[in-house]
């Protein structure tokens, strides 16, 4: 089951290459953020075991999930930026990572990001590091009469958690719409496997401009909901984020 996941995934890549270029996002993955700009994101994740929504037993208490994420250029060649996550009660990481562009692939964007830091397993913090390779481009199509423009985008990551203890590979998939001053959606795919076992998630969310300004909106509102399978069980939650570009 987790290699057709994967295999699926491979077939978005090619999709994605073969795609008519657009605008890309002014946010993580293969793009690299402009000289003194910035994104940030914090997100809360509260999910409820499937078995217990449906009635058909107690099920298991979910952690609620808090992060933060944060990028800033600090020219064409490198950005810089911190991952902070946090399972209330649970797993924890802290990363300080630096992104630099590939050679691109046709008209698709290319990055590599390393990232090192903490962590926090059974109540001990140990160090932790993760290599990602991304895949990024924007697009142009048509529907029903109506140009849609937006981006999709790949990351592959493998990470050592624990000293190395612990090794996880990861492989992401982002698509979403460029819809000005209006509601545009957003889907995001995330698979995982590794020592502690695999996940997937799906979560479909839309994201609402805010401030008075809303065609230029520096802030955005993201609603989601995702849908978990890890550990041999599956879980419903309620996304809520706020983006920042500054």
């Amino acid at each position: 089951m987790q290699h057709r996941r994967l295999t699926c995934l491979t077939r978005l890549l090619i999709v994605l290459l073969a795609l008519p270029l657009g605008p890309g996002p002014a946010m993580a993955g293969a793009w690299m953020q402009q000289e003194g700009k910035g994104f940030a994101a914090t997100h809360i994740v509260y999910r409820k075991d499937l078995i217990a929504l449906q009635g058909l037993g107690i099920g298991r208490d979910l952690p609620v999930e808090l992060g933060y994420y944060g990028e800033y250029g600090l020219n064409a060649r490198w950005t810089l930026g911190v991952d902070l996550n946090v399972l209330r009660g649970g797993d924890a990481h802290a990363l300080l990572f630096l992104r630099s562009p590939l050679p691109q692939l046709g008209k698709t964007h290319v990055a590599a990001e390393l990232a090192l830091g903490t962590n926090q397993r059974e109540g001990r913090w140990l160090a932790m590091q993760r290599l990602t390779l991304s895949f990024g481009r924007g697009f142009q199509a048509e529907l029903a009469g109506r140009d849609l423009s937006g981006w999709m985008a790949l990351d592959l990551a493998h990470e050592w958690r624990s000293m190395g203890l612990e090794t996880t590979w990861k492989l992401d998939a982002t698509l979403g719409l460029n819809r000005p001053g209006q509601l545009a959606p957003l889907l995001q795919i995330e698979t995982s496997k590794g020592s502690a076992g695999s996940a997937t998630s799906i979560t479909p969310s839309l994201r609402i401009p805010l401030g008075p300004d809303k065609i230029s909106a520096s802030q955005e509102l993201l609603l989601g909901i995702e849908h978990k399978r890890a550990g041999g069980a599956r879980s419903l939650g309620v996304k809520l984020a706020m983006w920042h570009r500054f």
